[in-house]
């Protein structure tokens, strides 16, 4: 195994030595921030939870020729509090992970990328009620479609419809 390493790491070098892949042009560094609506569906719960949350969020990654290319995400949401009959419950969620982002460019010179996303994060779930609490942390996967407008070749804007499964009570 050290040996194919060696030997990757190797080619690597002959390749960027002869020019085969530009590191300025073809690797493409961004960060960004993010507004999150997220609409949580509770399966077997007792008691009403909020279904809605809005998050704050954060995301960096690189753009690897034009296609595709990793993103790192952190996402927090704001705490959300419910009084039922008899309780008040609070609770709020934060996540961390990653997505491999695919990129389609759909004409008008580069301007509009159709996105697809797919990846996996850590999801925290921390719940508050009568003075006890509960933190539940569970990994999960997550997809999304998307479309990109690029305004110039440092600023752009995305919308992105995801779906993230948990599975968790």
């Amino acid at each position: 195994m050290k040996k194919v390493l060696l030997l990757a790491g190797v080619a690597a070098l002959v390749s960027a030595n002869a020019n085969a892949f530009n590191l300025e042009r073809e690797v493409k560094p961004y960060i960004g921030a993010d507004y999150t609506y997220s609409n949580v569906e509770y399966k077997t719960t007792g008691y009403s939870l909020p279904h809605s949350y809005n998050s704050l969020g954060a995301n960096i990654g690189a753009k690897l020729g034009e296609y595709f290319g990793p993103e790192f995400y952190y996402q927090q949401s704001f705490k959300r509090t419910t009084h039922t009959a008899d309780k008040k419950v609070k609770n709020r969620f934060f996540s961390y992970g990653m997505d491999l982002m695919g990129y389609l460019p759909l004409g008008c010179e580069g301007m509009f990328n159709g996105l697809a996303s797919v990846g996996f994060g850590d999801y925290n779930v921390k719940t508050s009620f009568r003075g006890h609490s509960n933190d539940t942390n569970k990994i999960g996967y997550r997809a999304g479609l998307g479309l990109q407008y690029n305004m110039t070749d440092n600023w752009s804007a995305r919308i992105m419809g995801r779906y993230s499964y948990v599975g968790t009570r």
